[in-house]
């Protein structure tokens, strides 16, 4: 008859039947004789001559800073795990108590992991913390107990919130919950690593916070999809990093409400094919947190240059930092032009050039303005800013202007000889 308990243990001994298949599918018989037990034995010779006589780098390391850093990492790991599946939505659903059961064997299972895990990097940092940093057993028996209650305290966390938030709620208190944590645990550890009594009031505090949270855990229901989404990534983690070495990853499209333009609005009046086209191309660049860093970048570092040097020189600057980057909007606008989305249009030539200078001329005035007001404070002053930036943009209006009517003129004359135009060009 299958009980709660047993229906956990199949489930356990199933999931750990199907990780050694993964695992042993690529670590075959080559694998262990040519880098598995070369590796073992060189490394644990060294690790042995290291203790047999303590090297000076040895004993200059902080390993009472360094060892609290890395069991930080290990505990980012582990989370409770109650072994559901999709198909017990069928069954399971009907019976709360089994459920229940299964996440307290989960919780269980998951405390005696931890204390298997974190004893691992203890058990071989211990010749270290004892005979370089003098720590005392009771002081490391604290704080390996302290440890895996922090541990049980994440654990204990993540699976209380699972399935309760998403979007950007979510992610915002999982990064403020895991920052937290990292200093609640981090400052004992650090601040007071060869302090036994307050290491011992440490680990009381996180125990009391651990007993709460599991009497929470215990009377609240279960998330049942959320649970199920959670037990399909654990299960299919190690199969996804074996696999993503020899099979080429797709890239999960994903359909989200922008931050800018959420109601798609226009931005300029005309209705034209390059104004609309404009106005597609500036609302994928700034949507875009690439092309937005990469912009920022830009300007930060040509403000800052053009604010070291003399005005003349700072003049020139702007037109050659100008140039600069009418270069690179110009490689990013082919590159975007010859998207799958965009080239299903039969945008023509005349409409394609209005579009690129009309974007271009939106991206780069700003920046153009930045830097002529700078260069012409340099010159004269107050006055000199205004002026500089009032010259400034009156130049780009009339450059861009010109460019414009000048590929207007081409396209006339080219239709005129009645040669085709190419989609894209």
């Amino acid at each position: 008859m299958i009980t709660p308990r047993r229906l956990f243990w199949m489930r356990l001994r199933r999931n750990q039947r199907d990780q050694l298949r993964a695992w042993l599918s690529v670590l075959d018989w080559t694998v262990w004789l040519y880098l598995l037990l070369p590796g073992l034995f060189i490394g644990g010779g060294l690790y042995r001559e290291v203790l047999l006589d303590m090297p000076a780098w040895a004993i200059k390391l902080p390993w009472t800073t360094l060892y609290p850093i890395l069991l930080l990492f290990l505990l980012f790991i582990g989370q409770v795990r109650i072994f559901v599946e999709e198909a017990d939505r069928l069954f399971l659903l009907q019976r709360p108590a089994w459920l229940q059961s299964l996440k307290r064997h989960g919780i269980a299972y998951t405390l005696v992991m931890k204390a298997f895990v974190i004893a691992i990097p203890y058990l071989l940092l211990l010749p270290f913390l004892t005979r370089v940093e003098g720590l005392t057993w009771t002081t490391l028996a604290f704080a390996y107990a302290f440890t895996i209650v922090m541990g049980m305290v994440l654990a204990l966390g993540i699976q209380l919130l699972n399935g309760k938030l998403k979007g950007w709620r979510k992610v915002a208190l999982e990064t403020g919950s895991l920052l937290l944590f990292g200093a609640f645990y981090l400052y004992p550890m650090l601040a007071w690593a060869n302090d036994t009594g307050l290491m011992a009031i440490s680990l009381a505090v996180a125990a009391s916070v651990m007993l709460l949270l599991l009497v929470v855990s215990l009377k609240a229901p279960i998330h049942f999809e959320a649970e199920v989404e959670t037990e399909n990534n654990v299960r299919l983690r190690s199969t996804e990093l074996l696999m993503s070495q020899v099979i080429e990853s797709k890239p999960l499209v994903r359909v989200k409400r922008p931050y800018l333009f959420r109601s798609s609005q226009r931005l300029f009046r005309k209705p034209d094919a390059g104004t609309i086209l404009a106005e597609m191309r500036l609302k994928a660049f700034l949507r875009g947190m690439t092309h937005i860093r990469v912009w920022l970048g830009f300007m930060s570092a040509a403000t800052y240059a053009v604010s070291l040097v003399p005005g003349p020189i700072a003049l020139f600057l702007v037109a050659a930092l100008t140039a600069i980057g009418m270069s690179w909007l110009h490689m990013q606008w082919r590159q975007w032009f010859a998207e799958a989305f965009i080239t299903q249009f039969p945008w023509s030539k005349a409409a394609a050039r209005r579009g690129a200078v009309l974007s271009r001329f939106w991206l780069l005035l700003p920046l153009m303005l930045i830097w002529s007001v700078i260069a012409g404070y340099k010159l004269a002053g107050a006055v000199g800013a205004i002026v500089a930036a009032l010259l400034c943009a009156a130049i780009w209006i009339g450059l861009s202007l010109f460019d414009q009517r000048k590929l207007e003129t081409d396209v006339n004359v080219t239709e005129s000889q009645g040669q085709p135009f190419r989609k894209g060009s």
